[in-house]
């Protein structure tokens, strides 16, 4: 039935990893090792999710705000369909990796708030120093409660009630 669906995800897949092989990292190799390590502070209340992150250069610093990714329903009734994935997120451990703190927020707004579509829904932002291989680096932090609007499905929910990712 949905045959056809499988091949284009493949075809689709395919082409986005052409495409990322194109572009060039510019992410210094502290980064890149920071922001796996705080993916796996989440902990989704489901068996499988996905961690989605937005990384930024801004004047003299990164920044870089993490959100797990939405599920969406495969097949049946609700087809396409969007749903939050509830979790849980070690904010010390992510707090003892900065040498220094220089601001920690919280920010909570309403669903139907027409900030939730841009990343001022921010859930907790950190903003200060980490200690990078002898070398400190300006970070600041944000973890989102849930992913921005042009952010595609982490996760897909097949009629079967299996979790795969997307």
């Amino acid at each position: 039935m949905h045959s056809h669906t499988s091949l284009q995800h493949l075809i689709k897949k395919a082409e986005e990893i052409g495409h990322r092989k194109e572009k060039k990292d510019i992410r210094p190799d502290w980064l890149t090792r920071f922001i796996q390590t705080t993916a796996d502070l989440f902990e989704p209340a489901t068996d499988a999710a996905r961690v989605g992150y937005d990384c930024r250069y801004d004047i003299d610093q990164w920044n870089v705000m993490f959100y797990l990714g939405d599920a969406e329903i495969f097949g049946g009734m609700h087809d396409g369909k969007r749903a939050r994935i509830a979790f849980d997120f070690d904010l010390k451990e992510l707090l003892d990796r900065f040498e220094v703190v220089d601001s920690l927020r919280y920010r909570a707004l309403p669903e139907d708030s027409q900030q939730v579509a841009s990343q001022e829904c921010t859930l907790i932002e950190i903003a200060g120093m980490l200690d990078c291989e002898g070398a400190t680096q300006q970070l600041t932090v944000g973890i989102l409660s849930h992913p921005p609007q042009a952010a595609g499905p982490g996760v897909r929910i097949l009629p079967n009630g299996e979790i795969e990712p997307v």
